[in-house]
């Protein structure tokens, strides 16, 4: 399908300066909204090629669920796009209320845990407002098609400095590209043996728990294995009971652990002072705890503990040493995230109504080995603990362990290419991409690259913590800020000396 260029009026060239143009890889809710910034801060000549495959723009997989069991897993009055308007998402959500109706007697509060896809739905309104009220210099061309190779090359006399191929042919040059390719089905179990091989490669495997067409293939009285007992664990069984599934559904994990359930909480002061920061896993976590115990003594719940410590998340990784940050993610993280990333109380309430009934088991264990049967698979679990083997025979696998952030073993052409041609190279936890706190992305001999970016989920080794809205919406703010002052605040070889244009702040947000 040929771009899509959605032009605003002549004119309104600030400066006389050169058009510059910025390259956006992926059009979820980071490469959205990185282009609002941009359109709205824009003070010279901008052209935003926003690149997106799959989803409608301002979706990605996470918004674009069209199961409305599939909620946030923060409240409303957390979601706003903008850091500088925190009310901004609810004023949204107020603005389209139609009247009371039996599913909605009265407007969201700023305490709901609304859908996934009514999120996608403000972040194409922010998108679409961005572009409508952009200054005359700035424009948006949405660009239908799967980036699948990326080349740079020095920008002089006049050339851009990056270049995105598409899967047509297609070839979009910029002189800044970021990647917000956010997250990446599972990868496989690693299994050895040639019957788990040929299981994995069968339709009774389902390797991508997003994919709603295969998991409504599921016969409803079939019994169901899943492969995780995260949050992607509990929307695939949300799932699977919306589709009025009866049989049996056993999830397996290590450790067994459930994310816990959301609360009411109240503000509370951490106990943390910014100048003393704690140096290994075990300080965190006495820390913390002592924390949510002198919270729960003057009457807070430990949610609110847990919560306060939010703000300090980056500059405590930053300030553990890396064979610590090893050591968090071998011992401490299946615990922290179950903490961390909660349920809404309405779908804890399913889950734990799912377990009452014996519909579904938490089986703590690890997968050993899988065959493929004449009616489905022989899945052979070590339980935890007393390491008896246990036989269950589903008839289909979901891998529901989480995305899969080790981009080794993505194979995705664009991936395979940034990594090839040695102009990215994997973090060293395999947490994703080796990036700069400022988003540049690290070539393999070690050396950052000023205009090729990377945000979100893709570049949260140097913070943990770049996954929810909270930590995003930041870091696009910050990223368009930067760019926007990058590319007027200099010149590149070659392309003239370009004046340089005053530092002004954003125009506020839009009223909703």
């Amino acid at each position: 399908m040929p771009a899509t260029p959605h032009f605003h009026s002549p004119g309104g060239n600030p400066l006389g300066l050169l058009e510059r143009h910025i390259a956006i890889v992926g059009a979820g809710f980071t490469g959205s909204l990185l282009a609002a910034h941009l359109l709205r801060c824009a003070r010279a000549p901008l052209v935003v090629h926003l690149i997106e495959y799959g989803s409608r723009p301002g979706t990605g997989v996470a918004y674009s669920t069209p199961n409305g069991a599939h909620v946030l897993n923060v409240r409303a009055y957390n979601m706003s796009a903008y850091p500088d308007d925190p009310r901004h998402f609810l004023r949204w959500l107020w603005s389209r209320a139609e009247g009371p109706t039996p599913e909605q007697p009265v407007p969201p509060s700023g305490h709901a845990f609304v859908s996934r896809a009514l999120y996608g739905a403000y972040i194409q309104d922010v998108l679409a407002e961005a572009q409508a009220e952009a200054p005359a210099h700035a424009r948006l061309n949405l660009i239908r098609g799967e980036a699948v190779d990326v080349r740079t090359e020095d920008p002089a006399n006049g050339k851009r400095a990056v270049h995105v191929r598409l899967g047509d042919g297609r070839v979009v040059s910029a002189d800044t590209a970021a990647l917000c390719i956010g997250n990446f089905p599972p990868s496989a179990p690693c299994l050895s043996s040639a019957t788990a091989a040929e299981a994995f490669a069968s339709d009774r495997f389902i390797g991508d728990p997003w994919d709603a067409a295969a998991i409504g293939r599921i016969d409803q009285d079939a019994p169901v294995a899943i492969l995780g007992t995260g949050l992607t664990m509990v929307d695939t069984v949300l799932s699977l009971l919306d589709q009025e599934h009866r049989g049996p559904i056993t999830a397996v994990s290590r450790r067994g652990l459930l994310p816990l359930r959301h609360e009411e909480v109240r503000p509370y002061t951490s106990f943390l002072h910014p100048d003393v920061l704690p140096s290994t896993v075990l300080d965190v976590l006495i820390a913390l705890k002592a924390d949510a115990r002198r919270a729960v003594a003057a009457g807070y719940d430990w949610r609110s503990a847990f919560d306060a410590l939010r703000p300090h998340h980056h500059r405590i990784w930053a300030h553990l040493p890396m064979e610590e940050r090893r050591r968090f993610l071998r011992h401490a993280r299946p615990f922290w995230e179950v903490h961390r990333h909660r349920m809404a109380p309405q779908v804890a309430d399913r889950i734990a109504a799912a377990r009452a009934s014996g519909q579904l088991t938490i089986l703590p264990g690890r997968l050993r080995d899988a065959a493929l049967t004449a009616t489905g698979l022989d899945l052979h679990i070590v339980e935890r603990g007393g390491g008896a083997v246990r036989v269950l025979s589903p008839d289909a696998l979901i891998n529901a362990t989480g995305t899969n952030c080790d981009y080794t073993r993505i194979r995705h052409p664009l991936v395979r290419s940034l990594l090839d041609r040695g102009l990215a190279r994997p973090d060293a936890l395999r947490l994703g991409l080796d990036v700069t706190e400022g988003g540049a992305v690290i070539a393999a001999d070690g050396t950052p690259a000023p205009r090729l970016l990377a945000f979100g989920p893709v570049a949260k080794a140097p913070f943990w913590e770049m996954t929810a809205v909270p930590e995003l919406r930041s870091q696009c703010a910050d990223a368009a800020r930067r760019i926007l002052e990058g590319l007027t605040g200099g010149a590149e070889a070659g392309q003239g000396a370009l004046p340089v244009v005053p530092t002004l702040e954003c125009p506020d947000p839009p009223r909703v």
